[in-house]
């Protein structure tokens, strides 16, 4: 090679801002038959490396090859959810941010953005800034965070959080969704069958309304909450 391009190749998850996986996201959702291989590749490097789509195109195939299989390594490694993580602004102070102590006493507001935001990955870094914010008081695993006053506040600031602080959100409401989906259809099999067995006491018909119905309810309940594990699922 002619010239030697220096890669900024992440080490790990946590090198990987959350406004690069989002680009990564945008890249792998728009490729879907319109983009070649090659050039998602490429694009990869470009995203994650801080070269130009020319330097991409540069690079020997083999070194290439090895970078974007590293990187995809990274973004496929299974993460937990992080409580608490720091992040330094360009004026060198540093902040910790916390994700939502008690997920029981989440506010209307903070619900309605968080089921708006947190369901697409080009809105995420709005989600992340209703999930976590600025520690106030306590240490450890006891501590209050900063009163919610709306995503916009923190929403830039997170296109900068690790990425492994995201995906381990999405982890986190993954297996809760799970639980969640698998408690709430065995409750209504039970008071389903408690109608049919008081039903059939009676001597009268069985009702099949009323079952439809509970029915109904319980998949418009879990519709959004099964695209957020659908979402999730890739990196689990």
């Amino acid at each position: 090679m002619s010239k030697q391009i220096k890669l900024k190749v992440p080490a790990t998850q946590a090198d990987i801002p959350l406004w690069k996986y989002q680009e990564y996201a945008k890249i792998v959702q728009d490729a879907e038959g319109d983009l070649a291989e090659d050039f998602i590749r490429a694009k990869i490097l470009e995203i994650f490396c801080g070269i130009t789509l020319k330097q991409a195109y540069e690079l020997p195939l083999k070194e290439l090859d090895s970078v974007v299989t590293h990187i995809l390594g990274l973004i496929a490694e299974k993460t937990q959810l992080q409580r608490r993580f720091t992040m330094t602004d360009p004026n060198g102070e540093t902040v910790e941010f916390g994700f939502l102590p008690n997920m029981d006493e989440m506010s209307l507001g903070e619900y309605i953005d968080l089921e708006k935001y947190i369901t697409s990955w080009e809105d995420m870094h709005k989600a992340m800034a209703v999930l976590y914010r600025p520690i106030v008081a306590g240490k450890k695993e006891f501590y209050e965070i900063e009163k919610y006053k709306g995503s916009d506040k923190y929403s830039n600031v997170m296109k900068d959080a690790p990425v492994s602080v995201t995906l381990g959100s999405m982890v986190f409401f993954y297996n809760l969704g799970k639980e969640l989906r698998k408690t709430t259809l065995s409750y209504l099999q039970d008071q389903t069958q408690e109608i049919i067995q008081q039903q059939q006491k009676n001597h009268s018909e069985v009702n099949g309304d009323g079952i439809n119905q509970s029915m109904r309810l319980l998949e418009e309940m879990s519709e959004k909450l099964k695209k957020l594990q659908d979402l999730a699922s890739i990196n689990v």
